[in-house]
């Protein structure tokens, strides 16, 4: 553990030194992670405002659509990512196409208010290549020179879950002070939830309808105790209760309508998992 600080702590110097010239991550991957692109307005906003683990208040425009997102430094005008974002797992993996065609990829996890990862590309980027380099993942590696001056690697989505969830709960964490959705969302939009995808959750198998005007069936993968929140943009819990059931249904009609964020805690093994959920007029 006291390692692993020490090494990221040495990245984050070499990451802030880095002029985009002399000094940039060896390991690059041949392919985008192997999952379809995630609308990411949908799951932080089209405007989201984090305080980083510096203290830094950085307001980020998102723009998406079917196959890529951008995010902008809304003070700055500086691109923060482009690229695909696919979720596997409980992790968002963003995919970065290079000029050659290869990719970087590095993980984000959700946690609200909290978010892992996502101003540390660079930190997480130097990881891999000292991960590799030590000999660790071996399914990934495709190739590597005898100076590991180039690593090339697959993009296999569990042997990369095993890799970031090695290291991302020990990046400190960015807060989510505020996330806002400027285009809104009605029955028959186009601009709606993505169904769930079984790969991405252990617990969570459907939400529908969502959007909702009143009730929402919630199901399980299976029957177990489940405890649920129901929160705002702003955090506060709106409904809080215990699913029991593989099915289960809750009556959003008196809620005013927006963005909220539901959360399963399953009680077994004490793991959550967080969908969004858009309540309409």
């Amino acid at each position: 553990m006291k390692k692993l600080a020490i090494i990221l702590i040495c990245m984050v110097v070499l990451a802030s030194c880095d002029d985009s010239k002399t000094l940039k991550p060896l390991s690059t991957f041949d392919t985008p992670f192997p999952k379809r692109n995630k609308d990411l307005s949908l799951i932080l906003g089209d405007q989201l405002t984090i305080k980083t683990a510096t203290d830094d208040t950085l307001i980020l425009k998102i723009i998406s659509n079917q196959n890529n997102n951008l995010i902008i430094n809304s003070e700055t005008g500086d691109t923060v990512f482009f690229g695909t974002v696919s979720k596997f797992r409980g992790l968002y993996y963003f995919s970065e196409q290079l000029n050659d065609s290869s990719y970087w990829i590095y993980a984000v996890k959700i946690a609200e208010p909290l978010i892992y990862g996502l101003t540390s590309k660079w930190m997480q980027l130097f990881y891999v290549d000292e991960a590799i380099k030590k000999g660790s993942n071996k399914k990934l590696v495709k190739y590597i020179n005898a100076d590991t001056s180039t690593i090339k690697l697959y993009s296999d989505k569990r042997e990369l879950k095993k890799l970031f969830s090695s290291f991302i709960d020990k990046i400190q964490p960015d807060t989510i002070i505020h996330y806002l959705n400027t285009v809104p969302v009605t029955e028959g939009s186009t601009n709606i939830i993505a169904a769930i995808d079984p790969e991405d959750f252990n617990y969570i198998s459907k939400a529908y309808p969502n959007p909702t005007s009143g009730i929402i069936t919630i199901e399980l993968q299976q029957k177990n105790k489940s405890e649920y929140q129901l929160s705002d943009f702003n955090g506060a819990i709106i409904l809080e209760g215990t699913f029991n059931e593989i099915s289960n249904k809750m009556d959003l009609s008196k809620q005013q309508p927006g963005m909220y964020t539901l959360t399963i805690l399953n009680v077994s093994d004490q793991q959550k998992e967080t969908i969004k959920i858009m309540k309409t007029e």
